[in-house]
């Protein structure tokens, strides 16, 4: 079986192929470096777990609504 191109997929198609492939460490790889070579990534101390927590209610309300 031929192995997809995980530079040519994009984040959502990654996470959904590992979804049905969990074992695929190359697949993961390729997702974690899509994930750490954004920009503007946001880091949080355990101090700003309450606002992450925050941000995560924020942002599921926001999906049930759309």
């Amino acid at each position: 079986m031929t192995k997809p191109n995980f530079a040519a997929m994009s984040k959502s198609e990654l996470k959904a192929y590992l979804l049905k492939h969990r074992n695929d460490t190359e697949a993961f790889h390729a997702l974690m470096d899509k994930i750490t070579s954004e920009p503007n990534q946001t880091f949080y101390t355990v101090e700003e777990v309450e606002k992450l927590e925050e941000l995560i209610e924020d942002r599921r309300r926001f999906q049930e609504n759309s």
